[in-house]
């Protein structure tokens, strides 16, 4: 299958990837969707209150070099100064950010694969989590000079620090927890000031907008 027939074929809302004229359907099970609604929560909450950039949760189409593959990370980013390379049909060119939840069926296209297929595009960040059940699997990958992925180092406190998004960190401990905790929580343990802010903003506008009502 050519990739404009993939682009025809792939049923809307399936998370479909091409690679070299293969089609590759993936399924979700309850804890990939749970750690992914997080993410994209926090995510998308987080570039919002700082106007970063924007986010795109799977199923959505990348296709980070003009002749690769057509995947669908779990989660992009996208900086503002790249959003140009947002077209009708998905990314054309590399993300910012990307985030990928290990399934049973995906250990090797995400390890390895998409490793080197994102670093070589230059993806500058690249983050991966197991959402196999009973594994606590993190990796958390960042471009270096010479434009190889190197491990991300985190701080004393296991918690691993975005360079691309500043002052967002991702404590691996999170997707163990159960239940999960909240977008809006972890939001006011990263950036509270900034969020209470901004909360307090939009109400504001809001209510100057006519959109509160009183008693």
């Amino acid at each position: 299958m050519s990739f404009e027939e993939f682009l025809a074929w792939v049923p809307d809302g399936k998370q479909a990837e091409w690679v070299d004229g293969e089609v590759f359907i993936w399924t979700t099970s309850t804890r990939h969707a749970r750690l992914s609604r997080l993410l994209v929560n926090l995510l998308s909450s987080f570039v919002a209150v700082f106007d970063l950039s924007e986010v795109f949760p799977a199923p959505y189409l990348m296709r980070a070099t003009p002749d690769g593959p057509g995947r669908e990370p779990d989660i992009l980013v996208l900086l503002k100064a790249n959003l140009d390379r947002v077209k009708r049909l998905g990314v054309e060119g590399p993300a910012d950010f990307i985030v990928e939840f290990v399934s049973d069926e995906s250990v090797t296209t995400d390890r390895v694969r998409k490793y080197w297929e994102y670093e070589n595009a230059g993806v500058a960040e690249y983050v991966v989590v197991d959402a196999r059940d009973g594994r606590h699997g993190f990796a958390f990958h960042r471009l270096d000079a010479a434009g190889r992925y190197a491990p991300a180092t985190p701080d004393a406190d296991g918690r691993f620090h975005s360079a691309i998004l500043p002052g967002l960190w991702i404590d691996p401990r999170w997707f163990d927890l159960d239940p999960l905790p909240s977008a809006e929580d972890l939001l006011l343990d990263i950036a509270p000031e900034a969020y209470v802010a901004w909360i307090a903003e939009k109400r504001r506008q809001r209510e100057a907008g006519g959109g509160a009502t009183t008693a």
